[in-house]
C-alpha cells in the first residue's frame, strides 16, 4: 500500500507500508561460500518514506527512510532455523542529498547514508555493524554541452562493510574515492 503527494508543484514526497512473502528464497549458505541454500520461507515487513524535489529554484533535495523486519517463517535446520533475521535486511536506512547551484552553471552537492546492523547468513552468527557515510559532489557546465563532475564519496574515511556474501566472505567499503567525469552532448 502507498501513497504520493505533491506538497508544492516541485516537490513530491511518497510513502509505502508492505509485507513481502517468498518461499524457495536461495541464501548464502553459512558454512560455505561457494553454495546457496533454499529457504523455505521468509516473510519482510516494513515501510518507506521519500521527498524528491526543489525546495527553492537553486536547492533541490532527495531522501528516503526505510524501516523493515524480516524473519525466517519455516524452519531448515541449524543453519536456517525459523525466527532467525532474513541476512542482508538492515532495519533501518536512511538516505540525505542535497544539491545546490551557486550560479546557473556551478553547484555542490552533498549527502548523507546510514544502515543499520544486519546478518551476513541465515544462522545469524555474524553481524555486520551500521555505518553512516558522508558523500559530496562538484557540478560545472563548462558549456551548454560540456559538463565536468566530481563526486568524493566516504568524505572521513569511514570503516564500513556494504557487502557480505556469507559469514566469511565480507566487502569493505572504499575508505575515500573520488571519481571524475567530463560528458559531452551531442
Amino acid at each position: 500500500m502507498g501513497a504520493k503527494w505533491d506538497a508544492l508543484p516541485s516537490l513530491s514526497v511518497t510513502t509505502a507500508l508492505y509485507q513481502l512473502d517468498r518461499t524457495n528464497v536461495a541464501a548464502p549458505d553459512p558454512t560455505n561460500a561457494a553454495r546457496s541454500i533454499l529457504v523455505d520461507g521468509t516473510r519482510t515487513r516494513g515501510f518507506e518514506l521519500g521527498a524528491r524535489g526543489r525546495v527553492t529554484d537553486a536547492w533541490s533535495v532527495i531522501g528516503g527512510w526505510a524501516v523493515q523486519d524480516g524473519e525466517i517463517t519455516g524452519s531448515q535446520g541449524p543453519t536456517a532455523p525459523k525466527g532467525n533475521s532474513v541476512p542482508f535486511l538492515s532495519r533501518n536506512t536512511v538516505s540525505l542529498w542535497n544539491r545546490y547551484d551557486v550560479t546557473p552553471r556551478l553547484g555542490a552537492g552533498v549527502g548523507v547514508i546510514h544502515q543499520s546492523g544486519y546478518f551476513a547468513a541465515t544462522d545469524n552468527q555474524v553481524k555486520i555493524p551500521a555505518f553512516t557515510r558522508v558523500d559530496a559532489a562538484l557540478f560545472w557546465t563548462v558549456k551548454e554541452n560540456l559538463l565536468l563532475q566530481a563526486n568524493f564519496e566516504n568524505l572521513f574515511g569511514v570503516k564500513y562493510y556494504p557487502v557480505a556474501d556469507n559469514n566469511n566472505n565480507i566487502t569493505p567499503g572504499a575508505p575515500f574515492s573520488a571519481r571524475f567525469a567530463l560528458t559531452s552532448r551531442f
